[in-house]
């Protein structure tokens, strides 16, 4: 039987990724691209920055970036048609973040009579890259592989210091997100004995760029996750990223 693959790609802050990390991301899912196939590619949100839309307070290093909204754009670009370059035949779906989010609420604040023009799917062209794209809110929501019971969306649906174990009584759902940048998994039971697992993913970002300057990260993590499905049944593997090293099936890749 068949085993169907998929890469989740938590945040990663374009053009303030972590370059390595990034590096590594890319090798792995090229291996099991090469090995099994790799059917989808589910960017999480938050991809890109959008740092010169955002509200966020600008601490002094963040005040001397050189890199303009233009040149944001421009390097998410070139990752995308990356992505599209090395896997031409993998679904690549966009879960918009609340940072992509930072583009539509600058066009209805500052200028209205845009907001139908520079949308998200127009600016980084998704139509070009073969890019599905899944609206930032609350009601965001993609099966992973289209059809298991693992739903994917950027935010939990709870927050807090445990979001995953919230995130999971709150809805009883499987989900896989974003947004924390903490690496969290909880697993429980329903009453009918139905499995129940909620990851937060972490994030694949640069924590000493001068974007981040404004949080505490030390809690922070990076990670990146593929699923394996047989039909509807699926299997994940979170994949840890530490200085720049990670093992996946009992291959150590550096960058």
């Amino acid at each position: 039987m068949k085993l169907r693959k998929a890469l989740n790609i938590p945040d990663c802050h374009i053009p303030w990724e972590d370059k390595k990390s990034y590096e590594i991301m890319l090798l792995i899912a090229q291996d099991v691209d090469e090995k099994y196939g790799l059917e989808e590619i589910n960017i999480m949100g938050d991809y890109a920055d959008f740092h010169a839309l955002g509200l966020h307070p600008t601490l002094p290093r963040a005040m001397n970036i050189k890199e303009g909204i233009k040149d944001e754009i421009y390097a998410v670009h070139q990752r995308l048609n990356e992505l599209r370059t090395l896997f031409p035949k993998a679904r690549i779906n966009y879960i918009e973040g609340n940072h992509e989010w930072r583009l539509l609420r600058y066009i209805v604040k500052k200028c209205p009579e845009l907001f139908d023009l520079y949308t998200l799917p127009e600016v980084l062209q998704f139509d070009k890259y073969g890019i599905n794209y899944y609206e930032y809110g609350k009601t965001q929501f993609y099966r992973c592989l289209g059809t298991t019971d693992l739903g994917l969306r950027h935010q939990p649906y709870n927050g807090g210091k445990h979001c995953a174990a919230s995130s999971a009584h709150s809805k009883a759902v499987s989900l896989a997100f974003g947004h924390t940048h903490r690496k969290q998994s909880y697993t429980f039971r329903d009453a009918l004995g139905k499995e129940i697992s909620c990851y937060s993913l972490g994030w694949l970002g640069d924590k000493s760029a001068p974007p981040f300057d404004y949080m505490d990260h030390d809690n922070w993590g990076q990670a990146i996750q593929i699923v394996t499905a047989i039909g509807n049944e699926w299997w994940e593997d979170t994949i840890d990223i530490k200085n720049h090293k990670a093992i996946y099936e009992g291959y150590l890749y550096e960058a």
